[in-house]
């Protein structure tokens, strides 16, 4: 049973004009200020990626911390899709990666599935579909705030936007991205950052974070997998390692912010709760 924070929200579907898809979108609307008793204005619109596992912590974390006034309102946005959370998995592979080789390695197929490459539609929908019909339900949504969270794949898609658009986003929270996707590729878009960031004069704040165990060695595998052949991936996709070298280069860039947080103890799926409640604080922070 949803708690009352959750009971709040609501839900619709919105199919993306340019490619067919169809996204299951929650939404929560802020509360109004406890010491005012007043609704909030301008409140950013904070897209949470892979809703069906971040939403409702997204939306705990946020809602008492801002009617109290320890955060930022805003409206908390979940992108998701219809089905279960497996079926998710694999629906949200094609909008979470940019162009992929169709013999790109990838050795997690089974939880991805085989169709890549949407990301720059995807970008599209969330900042010229989705956030204009989530203002047209919403009064208190600001007319130009952006914030955008993912973690995993959703995690290598924010990193994909920051780099190609970061003047779309004041703040980027890219948590246990998947860097390694098609050999690191997205890294390669670098030098056109540096140059979007001197066009447009954009400053975004940047969270980078990663479950501190994420890439040590295993000592068992899961049914159906090798130990050595697992232990070899994780070596290679180097999660922990990769994600404070893409903080590291970010921070001697002309960014607004950039935080790198290794959540400690944590392993990828540890680091999806941990890291969804820090990008809350960290995207929401007063004074920021």
């Amino acid at each position: 049973m949803p708690t009352a924070t959750l009971e709040r929200a609501e839900r619709f579907s919105i199919e993306a004009a340019q490619t067919g898809r169809s996204f299951d979108i929650s939404l929560a609307r802020p509360l109004p200020l406890l010491a005012t008793g007043r609704s909030p204005e301008n409140c950013p619109i904070l897209f949470v990626l892979d809703s069906s596992l971040t939403f409702g912590t997204a939306v705990e974390r946020v809602s008492m911390y801002s009617a109290m006034g320890a955060l930022h309102s805003a409206v908390i946005v979940g992108v998701g899709y219809a089905g279960g959370v497996f079926d998710s998995l694999q629906a949200r592979t094609v909008d979470f990666t940019p162009e992929t080789p169709r013999d790109a390695r990838n050795p997690m197929t089974s939880l991805t599935g085989t169709e890549y490459g949407g990301a720059d539609a995807f970008l599209a929908f969330l900042i010229d579909e989705l956030a204009p019909a989530v203002r047209d339900r919403v009064p208190e949504a600001s007319a130009d705030r952006l914030m955008l969270h993912g973690f995993s794949l959703g995690g290598l898609f924010a990193a994909y936007a920051l780099l190609k658009r970061p003047e779309a986003f004041e703040v980027f929270s890219i948590i246990a991205p998947s860097l390694w996707w098609n050999e690191f590729a997205v890294l390669k878009e670098r030098q056109q950052f540096v140059k979007r960031l001197a066009e447009t004069s954009a400053r975004p704040r940047v969270l980078v974070g990663v479950g501190s165990t994420e890439q040590d060695d295993p000592q068992t595998a899961p049914a159906g997998l090798d130990l050595e052949d697992l232990r070899a991936t994780i070596r290679w996709v180097r999660m922990v390692d990769a994600a404070r070298e893409f903080a590291e280069d970010l921070s001697t860039l002309p960014l607004g912010e950039v935080q790198y947080v290794a959540f400690e103890g944590e392993d990828h799926a540890g680091s999806l709760t941990a890291g969804t409640g820090r990008a809350m604080s960290f995207a929401l922070k007063l004074f920021a």
